[in-house]
């Protein structure tokens, strides 16, 4: 289940659903919340990158919604007001957590090749049936990755703007700050994020497929290695740049399947890994 498009349902229905729901009507109640429990867990497992975590908060979130739809007043659509509850519970768990280095990933990818035992552990999980390392999975896993760098507010700007496609008024009032302030944090986020790319990433670029791509790709063997991702170019006719650059990859990282794909085991682990690392330091 990828995070974008989100659902979306008639304002009419919307609003009957919603007075039904204040009036104690579980089943409206339930009709209204269900399509977006995909979507929401997406959003916050790449919010908090730990799956545990994730499931935890997404249970947060949905007794939260649970106990104060009576307070919904409809000033905003019932997916903004979801997604800022979801965000406010995502913001102050990361408010309690280290920021990531930007070099974690390498650090992480270091370790774990110098020790023989940890090869053949990741080696074994990766042919496991049913395993398929997906190139786009994991340009998520590390958007993510990269993103966690970022304090959590601009955290949240970029992955409500730039991977949910909300727009910027209603990522301002999911955020509760005005537009302005929004288009500084996003503005702020997107810059930091590129400028941590440089270097660290090579797959959208003249170069090709990075190294732990790769690297990953030839664990994987024969079989569960995934389709090849064909060279990009961001638009006929135009330059590469830094900017356009992180676009191509937010056209990857909003559909591919983090949260259930088919790399979910090995991202997980390194999320679990990357996790411990950061906050034991």
């Amino acid at each position: 289940m990828a995070v974008h498009p989100l659902p979306e349902i008639a304002l009419q229905e919307e609003a009957q659903l919603v007075e039904k729901a204040q009036q104690g009507d579980s089943l409206a109640f339930g009709s209204l919340v269900e399509p977006w429990r995909k979507p929401l867990f997406g959003y916050i497992y790449r919010m908090v990158t730990l799956r545990q975590d994730a499931e935890d908060l997404l249970q947060d979130v949905l007794v939260r919604v649970l106990e104060g739809i009576r307070t919904y007043r409809g000033e905003a659509r019932f997916k903004s007001w979801l997604f800022g509850i979801a965000t406010h519970v995502c913001l102050d768990h990361l408010r309690a957590k280290k920021r990531w280095r930007v070099e974690a990933q390498s650090i992480g990818e270091k370790e774990a090749t110098a020790d023989p035992q940890r090869v053949e552990g990741l080696t074994a999980l990766m042919q496991q049936p049913g395993f398929s390392f997906e190139i786009r999975e994991h340009i998520a896993f590390c958007f993510s990755c990269i993103a966690r760098t970022l304090p959590p507010e601009e955290q949240a700007a970029v992955m409500l703007k730039e991977v949910l496609g909300f727009t910027g008024e209603e990522a301002a009032g999911i955020l509760g700050v005005s537009e302005p302030v929004f288009r500084h944090r996003l503005s702020a986020g997107r810059a930091k994020m590129i400028e941590d790319y440089d270097g660290l990433c090579a797959l959208i670029n003249k170069s090709g497929v990075c190294y732990q791509c790769s690297g990953l790709q030839q664990i994987a063997g024969e079989g569960h290695r995934g389709a090849e991702l064909v060279q990009i170019e961001v638009a006929p006719g135009v330059a590469m740049n830094a900017e356009n650059l992180f676009d191509a990859r937010l056209a990857i990282v909003r559909d591919a399947d983090l949260e259930t794909g088919r790399t979910r085991v090995v991202h997980d682990l390194f999320y679990s890994s990357l996790t411990q690392r950061e906050e034991s330091r």
